[in-house]
């Protein structure tokens, strides 16, 4: 080979994670700088960008063990800029180093190199749980239900010569005196238990009712009903 400082011997082609690499080998150095050095370069040959790193070795001819001369990376290759060699150095070693040493024998010198590619990590799609609407609010049409189904009922108020039905825990819930009055300390909670309200028509009576278990007021009703219900309230 002449002493061109350009020229240099091209490596056969490898394969390191899909892509393709080679070495180029600068006897005299490359471009004159590094004045007796050689310069060895590991390069890119995809048209790519990548994240990889590379350890520069030579191989001792006697023993076949290989040592480092230049580590680089990870760092950035990039096909299109002079990124895509490494090392970013002309030095690797001196001539004279070479000469008369193990790792040069009959005109032969091995140089290994290692080659790591970072992969892109893998990032899983963020898993979208269905979104869970709550159901409204329902619990006091179920109470309201209890009303109008006519079951259950467990104590009896005589209003205005009818009987007319409740639920004993609905109207300790919702009323306090109520709650004394049902479960009081010299109450007994006995079931079928009947109570006579003086003073007050059936159809008031019904509307408060109503009003406790469904915290409405019924459909339709005119303002002496709702006098009547305040009355009723009251007491």
């Amino acid at each position: 080979m002449g002493h061109d400082d350009n020229s240099y011997i091209r490596s056969g082609v490898f394969m390191v994670g899909n892509h393709n690499w080679a070495i180029r080998f600068f006897p005299d150095g490359y471009k004159g700088e590094g004045q007796d050095y050689i310069s060895v370069y590991l390069e890119l040959l995809c048209i790519t960008e990548l994240r990889a790193s590379c350890d520069m070795r030579l191989v001792d001819q006697c023993t076949g063990i290989s040592y480092s001369m230049h580590k680089t990376g990870p760092k950035i290759f990039r096909s299109g800029d002079i990124s895509r060699f490494a090392p970013l150095t002309p030095i690797f070693i001196r001539r004279s180093e070479i000469e008369g040493s193990v790792y040069l024998r009959d005109d032969r010198l091995t140089i290994e190199c290692i080659v790591t590619v970072f992969k892109r990590p893998h990032v899983t799609e963020t898993k979208s749980y269905p979104k869970i609407d709550m159901p409204p609010a329902d619990m006091t049409d179920h109470v309201a239900k209890l009303l109008e189904e006519k079951e259950g009922f467990d104590v009896s108020f005589l209003v205005g010569g009818e009987m007319i039905e409740a639920h004993r825990f609905v109207l300790a819930m919702r009323s306090p005196v109520l709650k004394a009055e049902l479960y009081g300390s010299m109450q007994e909670a006995r079931p079928g238990q009947c109570i006579t309200v003086e003073d007050m028509q059936p159809a008031v009576f019904k509307a408060m009712l109503h009003f406790i278990y469904t915290d409405s007021l019924p459909s339709g009703d005119d303002t002496e009903m709702v006098r009547l219900l305040l009355v009723a309230a009251d007491r």
